[in-house]
């Protein structure tokens, strides 16, 4: 079975998701290939054309998660197997320590997981926008351009989502992991949705 999944490290809807997804393949042995995604890109953050009226330390912050995005873009090249570790350690500073990483922290996080820390120097690097928007293109031709992330492609069939709050743990994760590759398996799929009635539930700090 051939799992991958498209993160923005700042998204905590696709953290959720993704630590319920790090449990279940997990369990049953399968391998996720991780692949960025820039929000920030996506919502026009960069070029000007963010919607108007966004205050301006949500700008700032994107900025910075397009920063990390950059040094995910920057391993992808050196060490694909790198991309799910450095993802776990980005998820932990910014949905749990509240933090977008500074370039000294971007550093510590390559570090803590055996890359090259002077990556981080990536995160400065314009050219690798060229890397994310070719990632998003690939998740674009999957599901469409009008979701962000998560997206999660079981075999080369995608879809956004799940969307988890919150995501379930031990065998209620299997249930509907074999339920999702189900769905997404079947030919004929194409989407369920309901409304949202809360906001994230973020899952302990792995």
């Amino acid at each position: 079975m051939k799992l991958d999944f498209w993160f923005d490290p700042a998204c905590p809807w696709t953290w959720a998701t993704s630590r319920w997804l790090v449990e279940v393949t997990g369990a049953r042995g399968h391998e996720v290939t991780w692949r960025p995604y820039s929000l920030p890109v996506k919502n026009g953050v960069l070029d000007g054309t963010a919607p108007e009226g966004m205050p301006d330390h949500i700008v700032e912050a994107a900025k910075g998660d397009h920063r990390a995005l950059r040094v995910v873009a920057a391993v992808r090249r050196e060490d694909p197997a790198g991309v799910g570790p450095l993802y776990t350690e980005l998820g932990r500073r910014f949905h749990h320590d509240g933090v977008v990483p500074s370039e000294d922290d971007l550093a510590a996080m390559l570090t803590a997981v055996g890359l090259d820390p002077a990556l981080a120097v990536a995160a400065d690097d314009a050219s690798l926008d060229a890397d994310l928007r070719a990632s998003m293109a690939e998740a674009t031709d999957l599901v469409g351009d009008d979701v962000g992330v998560p997206i999660l492609a079981v075999d080369g069939q995608a879809v956004f989502g799940p969307i988890l709050a919150p995501a379930p743990t031990g065998d209620a994760a299997l249930r509907l992991f074999d339920a999702v590759v189900a769905t997404l398996t079947e030919p004929g799929f194409f989407e369920l949705k309901r409304a949202r009635t809360r906001g994230p539930a973020l899952p302990e700090r792995p």
